[in-house]
């Protein structure tokens, strides 16, 4: 009987320790989403080189956007943007 008490045991803190393990590698895995949201794509010519696949690759809380073709990090937009566009 103390035996099967020492097993139990056994397996509870291997499981507990296991646990950790996993829930210390998802805090490692999850990425940075900066604040603020990517400015409006402009209408002329697009790099397709990328530069970042997520915010987490980029410096200074700056957001990493899509111009169309490729990827690159810029400092996030927060304000109002006027569109003007020609006829």
């Amino acid at each position: 009987c103390i035996e099967k008490l020492n097993l139990l045991l056994l397996l509870f803190i291997s499981l507990r320790d296991e646990t950790k393990r996993i829930k210390l590698n998802k805090k490692k895995r999850r990425t940075k989403i900066s604040p603020g949201e990517c400015p409006p794509q402009s209408s002329g010519i697009k790099s397709c080189t990328t530069s970042c696949n997520c915010d987490s690759n980029c410096p200074n809380n700056e957001k990493c956007c899509s111009n169309g073709c490729g990827r690159y990090c810029t400092v996030p937009y927060e304000g109002i943007y006027v569109v003007v566009r020609r006829k």
